[in-house]
């Protein structure tokens, strides 16, 4: 069973069913036992009732008649009733007087006490009474049916409330159940609505006991896992920031080795592309790094996409003109709640990647519009393109098409794109890969929700 409350619901309601029907038929059956009880008395007191009765005293008087009396099976002298037959005998044995409803012979045997008989169709609980200052035998008799139809009404008018009670008891069991869950369902929500970033143990006010070993349990992992992401964060920050400096310091004397040199060799070109990838991946560390929830989701503002655009077009703008680049910029003011910083980086990236990857000479084209209130980036170029094959795992760490399938001059590290992909996930914004409009190319469209947006 899935569910905790449900099991316990079932369990409960079968357990409490159980033990009712288990008492209910322990009463049934006590019931009637102590009705049988209560008929023997009842009929002692009927057979002592008649022997004070006058018709008996009169019959008893008479002595032997030749026709014992008959009477009714109710009278108002006897106060009889039809489901009640008597007999009175003689002490020869005679029978002197009888009710209506009862046979002509004995109905049982001429000693005192109760006996169960049969006669006129029906089964009959006797009592035979014998009377020394007359010397009469009194017999009394009454249905069994009768008597176990009224004492089976009286217990099961005990019992059914019981029984009917039942479904309500279930739903105070339900409700309770779920009133004592309370404590479990507060803890999942806490923990369901909690951003990957918030690793803050959970708080729960008048914690049960059974609760509190779990909520430990869960602190103590949710500690654990904040030390595991501070020592990675600390540890990618140490060694991106403590790689700054000894590559500039590469970068420097290569750059001098060359001016020294009148002919730079092949190993030398090389080295040179091997240090200017290995900066490209030290701040792209650092880039991905900072851009981390807990570092920007609470600085997020209202952001002018345009204006992140024309700085990122400023700043890759010597690329562009060394490589003799056509750009086109066309695009409206577009506001975006988000973080500067990471937008700056998006564009950024993007607009690097369209640069690299574009021969020279070739075509850049960015646009930044608004529809159906959905804010767009469209950044397309003229450069190889990639296949729809490869373009769901261009997003993936380090991974970069064919190796260095490209001009082995461009440097990379394989992290633009994933840092790409996460800020536009974090921006609740999606990326598509589409064709360029050129007659060859990549177009990069990044489109903001109007949920965020204001």
């Amino acid at each position: 069973m899935n569910s905790i409350r449900i099991f316990l619901v079932v369990l409960l309601v079968a357990t409490i069913t159980l033990v009712t029907f288990a008492s209910a038929l322990h009463g049934y059956r006590k019931g009637m036992q102590e009705s049988r009880n209560l008929f023997m008395e009842n009929l002692l007191q009927q057979a002592q009732l008649l022997n004070s009765l006058p018709i008996v005293k009169r019959a008893t008087l008479s002595g032997t008649l030749d026709k014992p009396i008959v009477v009714e099976s109710f009278s108002k002298e006897t106060g009889t009733k039809a489901n009640i037959a008597f007999q009175i005998f003689n002490n020869d044995g005679d029978l002197i007087l009888r009710s209506a409803n009862a046979p002509a012979v004995a109905i049982q045997d001429f000693k005192q006490g109760f006996s169960m008989v049969n006669f006129s169709g029906y089964r009959w609980g006797s009592r035979s009474v014998f009377n020394p200052e007359t010397g009469t035998w009194i017999m009394v008799a009454e249905r069994d049916d009768v008597r176990r139809q009224l004492a089976e009404s009286i217990i099961l008018e005990t019992i059914f409330p019981v029984i009917a009670a039942l479904p309500l008891v279930a739903l105070i069991i339900w409700v309770v159940v779920s009133f004592g869950l309370r404590p479990i369902r507060e803890l999942a929500t806490q923990l369901r609505s909690r951003s990957s970033s918030n690793l803050s143990p959970v708080t729960l006010d008048n914690v049960p006991l059974e609760l509190t070993q779990l909520a430990e349990s869960a602190n103590d992992m949710l500690k654990r896992l904040e030390a595991s992401f501070n020592r990675e964060k600390r540890f990618n920050s140490d060694v991106a920031h403590e790689l700054r400096t000894p590559i500039a310091a590469m970068k420097i004397h290569m750059q001098n080795l060359m001016n020294e040199l009148q002919t730079a060799p092949d190993s030398a070109d090389k080295l040179q592309q091997g240090i200017n990838r290995m900066k490209s991946l030290v701040e792209q560390m650092l880039t991905l790094n900072r851009i981390t929830p807990e570092n920007y989701i609470t600085q997020f503002t209202n952001v002018d996409l345009f204006d992140v655009i024309k700085q990122a077009i400023t700043d890759n703008m010597d690329s562009i003109s060394d490589r003799q680049q056509e750009l086109e910029f066309d695009g409206t003011h577009c506001t975006v709640y988000g973080d500067e910083f990471a937008l700056e980086t998006l564009t950024n990236n993007l607009i690097d990647n369209a640069v690299k990857y574009t021969p020279p000479g070739g075509k850049l084209l960015i646009r930044l519009y608004t529809d159906r209130d959905q804010h767009a980036l469209q950044i397309m170029d003229s450069g190889p393109g990639i296949s729809a094959e490869q373009r769901p795992h261009v997003f993936e760490r380090f991974y970069r098409i064919g190796g260095d399938r490209h001009d082995s001059s461009i440097a990379g590290s394989g992290l633009g794109l994933s840092i790409v992909k996460y800020i536009v996930e974090l921006h609740r914004a999606r990326i598509v890969l589409n064709e360029s409009e050129f007659q060859q190319g990549l177009c990069v469209t990044v489109i903001f929700p109007a949920g965020i947006a204001t």
